[in-house]
């Protein structure tokens, strides 16, 4: 298999990563359970100044951050499909940058999130680096 069609592999596979971490942002607010409902109520109810925004509260910084999250997951997508279309060589540092990354987004995904999160993340960067090879096989 070439490593264009890996890193399209892989940029569908953070893409599908991104589908799943936007549908969970968007719903965290409707949670099952007592104990869960009244933690975002408090979430969304409680407001208080941060860095000089007023009227803050912890439901608008965990969705924030659930949306940069998004943003992340199809910039890594987006590079991956870009990437896969160049012959050139020097394409691998920026590849092993973005693999690593990856495998650190994973890392942070088993600490704090799901087993699923991570899958895709660590198929993500295995796709990667299986490319790197490639790529550097292929120019020899």
């Amino acid at each position: 298999m070439s490593s264009k069609i890996l890193l399209r592999i892989a940029a569908a596979v953070m893409l599908l990563h991104s589908v799943g971490h936007t549908f969970g942002v968007m719903t965290w607010q409707d949670p099952n359970g007592e104990i869960p409902t009244e933690v975002v109520q408090k979430m969304q109810d409680v407001q208080f100044s941060f860095m000089g925004k007023d009227g803050s509260t912890m439901a608008e910084f965990y969705s924030g951050f659930g949306y940069c999250g998004t943003i992340l997951t199809v910039f890594i997508a987006a590079l991956l499909w870009i990437f896969s279309g160049w012959k050139d060589k020097s394409v691998t540092k920026t590849l092993w940058v973005t693999g690593l990354a990856t495998v650190m987004l994973a890392v942070v995904e088993m600490i704090y999130f799901f087993p699923m999160a991570v899958a895709l993340c660590l198929l993500t960067a295995i796709l990667i680096f299986i490319s790197i090879f490639l790529i550097k096989k292929s120019s020899r």
